[in-house]
């Protein structure tokens, strides 16, 4: 009897997975576990042409060598499209979904025996020596010998301002669907805690509408703007003197800001940094001068970032889990302005509500917020200032990213719910570790639930190559009878 493998999460992390599996032998179950159809997640389900993926189509593939394999797959139905293009999302899914039909029916030729069981996984446990268990949120269960966590993100961030008032119809806890933002009364005054990616979607989407939108932040700052997000021809950065760095010396930040300057500099033949960006400290200012000098070629910056992404997830996998997570966190702005960088399109339609008055960006969180008296609306109290009214409240301040974790009777946790106590332990290989004796269980992790062993997972090109690893691991070892802690037997 061959292997049964269970894939938590049908995103288009786990369609990159399945795609590889589907072709290794031995394999005679494929089960996927989610709750939407396969390859239509979160970041890629929309159907809203509006809203672009802010990466280009050079990195937004399932195969992350040679050409984009999203390139190849635009242009042989018509699209014109240049590996530096922006495309929108609603392309991306129809990408992961065909994709994962196409592999769909050649393992079911193969004889192998695909299921999607349309639900969430609620937890995990060992069967004796055969496998796994599988608990799902509609209470079946289901079995196998190997299970690969492909969870992405879908639980956002509640501020707490807002957080007594979840279950109102005024209040959004989340910019997706946009669908639903789409519905909301006309000339609705809007405001949106947030001031990123999901934050942009739904201004946009608002303001399309003539709402009027206000989106708030601690910063206020929005995202940098690029006009593409390549892979280098060649290598730009010094990778020795990247992989010498030290979490623990306390010279790191001056090393790795030295590390970024060259970086940048040589890409852009020696042109300093602070002519590539602007400092103004309005929001508006800002937008317009960056816009101008993506839109005249002087971002090159933009042209390190895909490499500075796998060489910061090389560099730091072998670091702790907490030590990785602080030192990520004192680069935290430089993440959100840089690599998670808007197109120049999203960048022009921003500023264009900027400037007509339709959307405004204003640093801080508000002090308070309270329902109004008839029931329709919102009281907002920020210090220092007067209150105002709003419609309609959307939360757009990112997502949690998944959460694993063992429960004291050996069940691992994968709903994210409170109560573990155990710390998760992952492998270089992307095995969870059983939590008594360190050794690799049969379960893998991949895409956002990498997070412990992974510095930027909300990526999928860092997917498509932990998909393509993890998966040629386990063709060699699939020959290889092993008990769920992974040992021989």
């Amino acid at each position: 009897m061959g292997k049964q493998v269970i894939i938590v999460g049908g995103g288009a992390t786990g369609v990159s997975l399945f795609s590889r599996l589907s072709r290794v032998a031995g394999i005679s179950t494929i089960s996927l576990i989610d709750p939407n159809p396969v390859g239509l997640g979160t970041a890629f389900g929309t159907t809203d042409p509006l809203l672009l993926c802010n990466t280009s189509v050079d990195v937004t593939s399932m195969d992350p060598d040679g050409e984009s394999d999203l390139l190849g797959y635009l242009a042989a139905r018509g699209w014109p499209v240049h590996r530096d293009d922006f495309v929108p999302r609603y392309l991306i899914g129809q990408y992961c979904r065909e994709r994962f039909l196409e592999r769909r029916r050649e393992a079911e030729q193969a004889g192998v025996r695909v299921r999607h069981y349309l639900t969430r996984a609620r937890s995990m446990s060992p069967v004796g020596t055969e496998g796994y268990s599988v608990e799902l949120a509609d209470g079946r269960r289901i079995t196998g010998t190997d299970v690969f966590l492909c969870l992405g993100l879908d639980r956002p961030v509640i501020p707490d301002v807002v957080r007594p008032h979840l279950g109102n119809p005024a209040l959004a806890t989340s910019a997706y669907p946009v669908e639903d933002l789409s519905r909301l009364s006309e000339n609705s005054r809007v405001l949106i805690l947030g001031s990123k990616l999901a934050a942009i979607d739904a201004a946009l989407v608002l303001a399309r509408s003539r709402h009027r939108v206000v989106m708030a932040s601690g910063s206020g700052a929005l995202p940098a703007v690029r006009t593409r997000l390549r892979r280098p021809k060649a290598p730009r950065l010094d990778t020795s003197a990247w992989k010498a760095l030290s979490p623990d010396s306390p010279s790191l930040d001056q090393e790795v800001t030295r590390l970024l300057l060259t970086a940048v500099a040589q890409a852009a033949n020696g042109t300093a940094l602070r002519s590539q960006t602007s400092s103004a400290a309005r929001s508006a200012e800002r937008l317009a001068e960056e816009l101008e000098i993506a839109m005249t070629g002087r971002a090159h910056w933009q042209d390190t970032i895909a490499e500075i992404i796998q060489v910061v997830n090389h560099i730091s996998a072998g670091w702790r889990h907490t030590t990785r997570s602080a030192v990520l966190n004192r680069y935290r702005h430089l993440v959100a302005r840089y690599i998670s960088a808007i197109p120049v399109r999203n960048a022009r339609l921003l500023l264009g509500h900027l400037t007509d008055g339709t959307l405004s960006v204003v640093p801080g969180i508000p002090q308070s917020v309270t329902p109004v008296a008839d029931g329709k609306g919102w009281q907002v109290s920020w210090e220092g200032s007067t209150a105002e009214r709003f419609d309609h409240i959307v939360c757009a301040t990112g997502y949690h990213k998944p959460e694993i974790g063992w429960l004291p009777d050996g069940t691992l946790r994968l709903d994210g719910a409170a109560g573990t106590e155990i710390d998760l332990r992952v492998s270089s290989e992307l095995r969870v570790c059983d939590p008594l004796t360190g050794d690799p269980e049969r379960i893998w992790v991949l895409g956002a639930a990498s997070h412990r062993r992974m510095a930027i997972v909300n990526y999928l090109n860092t997917a498509a190559h932990q998909s393509k690893a993890v998966a040629a691991r386990f063709d060699v070892a699939s020959s290889e009878t092993t008990s769920p802690a992974g040992r021989l037997t």
